[in-house]
């Protein structure tokens, strides 16, 4: 049999973009969506979606959903059909974390394949700084001791530095997996520089670190003629699910402080689990603050502070611009944010987001400009009420006004999906070594 090199630049080059299925109904899923519909637009690169969950006993998969770029799906099950499959495409793009029976697949392909499959990994988050985020959330709420207790059992035997002493624990296996996928990975993405150096150092990955580079997320940027001013109201939004590393606990307890000192502000609380549990936990904590903060006792004294507070639990992706029309500002007070979709999207809008002042987001978001920063340190109930009540003082402000133009902007020159996909077909090109790249293919 002959074999021959070939000009392929008449091929499309294929790409499979793979994620958990669980993470399709958060900001992944967006992103995926319309990276996948540009790549289809262009003239070099096609694009399908896997979709993949597993069994955490046994680290390998139930079954892998591939959508195809016309919308069918396939189910694949066992591992030569993911390897068959996988050997149609020239780059496979992991947004997050595979399982391990995946990362297994993808080695044996690779050495197959004489390393003409290409891997990039997108890293939307540092397992390790999740793991210390959660950690400190769960050592602040005396609700969440035996949680605590958990990971401090985990922290103290060495998990960040040999998480091989934990494989089938929840912790353990997605650091292996984060390792396992970075080291194998061409090319391993990241939101924001703070985050891709962190992330070298936490994976001691320096040897590595010419394959690590930075490129932002994006958000849907509607024409300006869409766009409703803000209400200049003293209205406050927080976007996301309600959960202990969001900050939700420390603005539960921050809204007192707000109303007493704004009592004409209105605060939205968008987000929670489908089933509702986690909205109805909430309201009751909220209601208990309110209780001790103000000191009074019935019923209808608290439903009174209440009602400035509007709980909408789970809203579908679709529906979330109408929360963002109607607020001024857009509240983040996460301990860590790889990027932040819930700021660039509240930009996007012309809303200004109030966000905790870690490094990355003051890289990307505060140091230009174009949001709020809640010191670190004042992350609690009373540092964030300051924060927002300052901000609230100068509300229909020319500066504020100012900032959400600003920001808009930068979102559309840094933070779109158009820029999003420009880089990553950037990205793509360079790795396969350009649009004429010469693949060695059996032909007799």
């Amino acid at each position: 049999m002959e074999v021959v090199e070939y000009e392929s630049n008449y091929k499309k080059k294929k790409i499979l973009n793979v994620a958990q299925e669980h993470a399709m109904n958060g900001g992944v899923g967006s992103v995926i969506d319309y990276l996948t519909e540009g790549i289809n637009s262009s003239d070099e690169f096609e694009a399908d979606t896997m979709l993949i969950n597993y069994d955490l006993k046994n680290m390998w998969h139930k079954e892998s959903k591939l959508k195809t770029k016309d919308g069918k799906e396939k189910k694949l099950y066992t591992h030569e059909d993911l390897e068959d499959k996988i050997k149609e495409y020239d780059i496979v793009h992991i947004h997050g974390l595979p399982h391990y029976g995946l990362i297994e697949v993808l080695e044996r392909v690779k050495n197959q394949d004489d390393g003409y499959l290409k891997i990039v990994n997108t890293a939307h988050s540092n397992v390790k700084q999740d793991f210390r985020s959660i950690y400190d959330a769960a050592k602040k709420d005396p609700g969440l001791k035996e949680e605590h207790q958990n990971l401090k059992y985990l922290l103290e035997n060495g998990l960040l530095y040999n998480p091989r002493l934990f494989p089938e624990n929840y912790w353990g296996s997605q650091i292996l997996w984060q390792e396992r996928i970075m080291s194998m990975a061409d090319l391993v993405q990241h939101m924001s520089e703070t985050y891709k150096n962190d992330t070298i150092s936490d994976y001691l990955a320096e040897c590595n670190d010419y394959k690590h580079v930075v490129i932002p997320n994006g958000v849907k940027v509607e024409s300006e003629n869409q766009i409703k001013e803000r209400p200049k109201k003293k209205r406050i939004t927080y976007v996301g699910r309600f959960s202990n590393e969001k900050g939700i606990n420390e603005l539960i307890e921050a809204i007192p402080r707000i109303i007493q000192e704004h009592p004409d502000a209105e605060i939205n609380l968008v987000g929670g689990d489908k089933k509702g549990k986690t909205v109805e936990r909430y309201k009751g904590r909220l209601r208990e603050n309110i209780k001790n903060y103000f000191k009074v006792s019935s019923n209808k004294d608290i439903d009174n502070y209440m009602n400035k507070i509007n709980f909408t639990g789970w809203v579908e992706p679709k529906d979330i611009k109408k929360h963002y029309e109607w607020t001024d500002y857009v509240i983040i007070p996460s301990n860590a944010e790889s990027f932040s979709l819930v700021a660039s999207d509240a930009l996007a809008n012309k809303r200004i987001p109030i966000i905790t002042k870690t490094d990355s987001m003051d890289e990307l978001y505060i140091s230009k400009g174009i949001a709020f920063g809640i010191e670190p340190d004042k992350r609690h109930g009373e540092g964030i009420a300051q924060t927002v009540n300052e901000i609230l003082d100068n509300h229909d402000s020319k500066e504020h006004d100012e900032m959400a133009e600003k920001g808009r902007q930068f979102v559309i020159e840094n933070y779109s999906f158009e820029k999003m996909i420009e880089n990553q077909m950037n990205a793509y090109r360079e790795l396969l070594g350009g649009k004429n790249k010469k693949r060695k293919n059996a032909t007799k």
